[in-house]
């Protein structure tokens, strides 16, 4: 069935959602931003960004709602009376220990978890409105707005009106924004900031760093905060995983280092392609953490060197690897099907200009 949906037209969705769709990641999307960003840096430009939180997002969709707009795409009338009768009649009811309640009706959702919610969650929202002057970036329905001009007051008054827009649609359809953590980040090299933007009259405040698909974004895009971050996740995992992976666990080494690649080595280089330009002091931070476990899992002696342990495993070294992703990953970004993709700036990497291809020639 939702594969059904997007028959008649494969461009259906707006090409700014980045979820659920194929040949698209959140590591796209985050690029997108990032690339939006430190453009406006290297124009002299500051970048502000809202990143909204849709209220209970796939729990609370107007069925009815969503219905009329399934007509609206033209989707077959057959595939309507299906998910009519999928989304309509449904019922809940809760256990606690060996009590159940009585059965209510489920008045508004999408099922979360089955393969046609998270589409029809895509086409519910596939109409929010956009502004010339700004940036529109989703991912399900994770949503930001972005703004960059050399005058902060113009970004707000831009952040502001796309606000206010997408406030009446919000009430329109019935989606609830969360205010209190709704978050704003003026990206900037300066410590000032312009009056707090507004939303459904709630003053949002300017926070030096915010958390968007994983990733934290701080005011300076130096990355510290990410990095930081990844290494306590990485540490606390490790904790868990230390009585296989330790020097004396019974585990073979080859098998120490599957758990490694499968549970571990993801955890730091999630969305690498994005953030590994960062500075190389910061890049060090992750590439020590590898380096300890590593060294474990061959009872290294401490005059070896890790380059030769590395050689002997034939494993590539943090650094390595993230530069053989970025590589494949930035060779098939070219000529890419999603006309979102395809605006984000292409150029030669410049170690001069801190920018996320500039990994390709670290």
């Amino acid at each position: 069935l939702a594969t059904d949906i997007f028959r008649p037209s494969p461009l259906l969705l707006i090409p700014e959602q980045f979820g659920f769709r194929k040949n698209l990641s959140t590591t796209h999307q985050l690029l997108r931003v990032t690339e939006y960003i430190e453009e406006g840096f290297s124009n002299k430009q500051k970048t502000g960004a809202v990143f909204l939180d849709i209220q209970k997002a796939f729990d609370r969709v107007w069925q009815d709602a969503l219905i009329y707009k399934l007509i609206n795409y033209n989707t077959p009338s057959y595939l309507i009376k299906i998910f009519t009768s999928y989304l309509h009649n449904r019922k809940f009811a809760v256990r606690v220990n060996k009590e159940l309640s009585n059965l209510r009706d489920i008045k508004a959702e999408v099922a979360q978890g089955s393969k046609c919610g998270p589409v029809l969650f895509a086409l519910f929202i596939n109409d929010i409105p956009k502004q010339f002057n700004t940036m529109l970036s989703i991912f399900a329905d994770d949503t930001a707005i972005l703004a960059r001009n050399k005058n902060q007051n113009y970004i707000r008054v831009a952040l502001n009106k796309h606000l206010k827009t997408l406030e009446d649609w919000f009430q329109k359809w019935k989606i609830q924004i969360n205010a209190s953590k709704t978050e704003a980040i003026l990206f900037s090299k300066s410590r000032s900031n312009p009056p707090p933007i507004l939303i459904n009259n709630i003053s949002i405040p300017w926070s030096q760093e915010c958390k968007y698909l994983g990733v934290y974004l701080d005011k300076r895009m130096t990355w510290k905060p990410h990095i930081q971050y990844i290494k306590k996740k990485f540490r606390d995992l490790t904790r868990k995983f230390f009585p296989l992976i330790s020097r004396n666990s019974k585990m073979t080494r080859e098998n120490k280092i599957l758990i490694y690649t499968a549970y571990l080595r993801p955890v730091i280089t999630y969305a690498c392609l994005v953030w590994g330009y960062a500075a190389k002091y910061n890049i060090k931070i992750l590439e020590v953490q590898q380096n300890r476990l590593i060294r474990n899992f061959c009872n290294a002696k401490w005059f070896m060197h890790n380059s030769d342990i590395y050689r002997a495993l034939d494993y590539p070294p943090l650094k390595k690897f993230i530069k053989n992703l970025s590589i494949n990953f930035f060779k098939n970004l070219d000529n890419h099907s999603n006309e979102a993709v395809n605006a984000i700036p292409k150029y030669s990497p410049n170690i001069k200009i801190k920018r996320p291809r500039n990994i390709l020639i670290n």
